[in-house]
């Protein structure tokens, strides 16, 4: 079991310095992953249209619309109940959209850090790795939704139990790109590798909020926090996990 100390500093100095080295790898994955979240949300957008229409001219939509200031809280109140009743009445095309959504985001967040591997691994990376990874997909999709699951759980229960699911499960994702690995056992070998390394992965996922945090503050550093986290998870990976 590899037992050497994880850096924080090395991990986030990475994230930064390779960002710099392939500005120009990064500005084309931020263009191309924009216009491929613009195109499927336009597409869901386009195929739900009278459900969108719908939304707009309800009355809900319109008093949220004008909430400003201490009467926003009972504005928002008194939509909730209009809110869930639109829900119940939608709930098919809304579960078929929120999937689709749910399906393109992992593939595409499996893209990313297949980018930061490479980055990592070859000090290289190309833009087509973005969408390369959907095969990949359903596996991801299925460790998300039981990883937030054990997370939620995990919460619920005295919040400790929470924070160690939210850590020791993290890597999960890598191990599905680099080694290819199902749902379950990509969580378990996440577990594994993560046993002796519980305190340094605290503090790197901490560092990482606040620049995360840090970030949403302004409109640049908004584009860069996913980057960034995303190479610095990636840094973190490889410590735990050499490449073979």
């Amino acid at each position: 079991m590899n037992r050497k100390k994880i850096s924080v500093v090395d991990a986030v100095s990475f994230a930064f310095r390779s960002i710099l080295d392939h500005i120009r790898l990064f500005f084309f994955v931020f263009i191309f992953g924009s216009g491929l979240i613009a195109l499927v949300v336009g597409l869901l957008g386009l195929i739900n249209k009278s459900l969108v229409f719908a939304v707009i001219d309800s009355p809900m939509f319109q008093n949220i619309q004008e909430c400003v200031g201490s009467h926003c809280l009972k504005t928002v109140y008194q939509s909730g109940k209009p809110f869930i009743s639109f829900i119940f009445n939608n709930a098919l095309p809304l579960l078929i959209s929120a999937f689709i959504m749910a399906f393109f985001f992992v593939g595409l967040d499996l893209g990313f850090k297949a980018i930061a591997l490479d980055v990592y691994d070859k000090n290289d990376g190309t833009v087509e790795t973005l969408w390369s990874r959907y095969k990949l997909a359903l596996s991801a999709f299925v460790a998300w939704a039981l990883y937030c699951a054990m997370a939620w759980i995990g919460f619920m229960f005295f919040v400790v139990p929470g924070f160690i699911v939210l850590l020791r499960f993290a890597f999960f994702p890598f191990f599905i790109i680099d080694k290819k690995m199902g749902a379950i056992e990509s969580l378990k070998k996440s577990y594994e590798v993560t046993s002796n390394h519980m305190w340094d992965i605290f503090a790197f996922w901490m560092v990482v909020k606040i620049i995360v945090y840090v970030g949403f503050l302004t409109y640049v550093g908004t584009i860069l926090t996913w980057p960034v986290s995303t190479l610095a998870y990636a840094y973190v990976y490889r410590q735990l996990v050499p490449r073979t």
